[in-house]
């Protein structure tokens, strides 16, 4: 059983993330905003796995991950980018801000269980 950190403002998406991560028996911890996640990423270290959405109000994913990967704890957890941006620039820059993978939205959940156990294999 994997810690994973989910960050996303849109409640469905968190919810569904949330419910695909607890059917596989992981420790699924949850936040709505990218501030909070990246409160969450440092108080809850160490993570086996943090999951964050791109394109949230306020704080971008490429900024909580860039946020995460200058701290010590967050330099080596994997980053899985989810966005429903699907052009090679954007996983480009998802990739130069310090995502290990990067999934689409809208979900396929048996590519997604795929990229995440892949990442805890990893």
């Amino acid at each position: 059983m994997a810690k994973i950190l989910v960050i996303d403002d849109d409640a469905r998406s968190l919810s569904l993330v949330e419910t695909i991560l607890q059917g596989q028996n992981h420790n699924v911890i949850c936040a709505s905003s990218a501030e909070a996640g990246i409160q969450m990423a440092l108080a809850d270290a160490p993570l086996d796995l943090i999951i964050t959405d791109m394109n949230m109000n306020g704080i971008s994913g490429w900024d909580v991950m860039r946020a995460i990967r200058a701290q010590p704890d967050g330099a080596q957890v994997p980053i899985m980018a989810l966005s429903a941006f699907t052009s090679a620039q954007d996983r480009d820059e998802a990739f130069d801000a310090g995502c290990s993978a990067y999934a689409n939205k809208p979900i396929d959940a048996e590519r997604f269980l795929q990229k995440v156990t892949n990442l805890l294999a990893s």
